[in-house]
């Protein structure tokens, strides 16, 4: 585990918790992005299918022109979503980057308990104690960022 990528597990969390509006909206987003590609893979695929199959000449077949002209139709849809999604997605990302110091400073917090068994023995903590300590430091910091 490094410090950054607890940072960004723990910004995944206090944006959950402080606005969970936005973290659904990055996770829906992130969900369409992945239908967006498999339904272009399926129109790939259905695409080279009907080639492959085609005999003789491609213009007589009306039906792979109508395929060819659906998948056209729909890849530029797609496209268009998916520019829409990138602006969507980068307002999300600086409305998460506010809650980046609670994330910072909770993973830092981690790293300084986890170290503290070097000093002595006696300071060994349970994950469960880390974990609900990083939950109340994000939740205080989260709470003096949006003061």
């Amino acid at each position: 585990m490094t410090r950054d990528g607890l940072e960004d597990q723990l910004l995944a969390d206090v944006v959950a918790k402080e606005r969970p509006d936005l973290e659904k909206l990055k996770a829906d987003l992130t969900r369409q992005q992945n239908e967006f590609k498999i339904t272009l893979k399926q129109l790939e695929d259905n695409l080279l299918a009907r080639l492959s199959a085609a005999e003789g000449n491609f213009l007589g077949d009306y039906a792979l022109v109508e395929n060819l002209e659906t998948t056209k139709r729909t890849a530029i849809e797609i496209e268009e979503k998916v520019k829409e999604a990138k602006v969507t997605e980068v307002k999300i990302n600086d409305a998460r980057e506010l809650y980046r110091p609670a994330s910072a400073r909770a993973s830092l917090l981690y790293f300084i308990l986890n170290d503290l068994n070097v000093i002595h023995p006696l300071y060994v903590f349970s994950l469960k104690v880390r974990s609900q300590s990083l939950s109340m430091h994000s939740c205080l910091t989260a709470w003096v960022v949006n003061r």
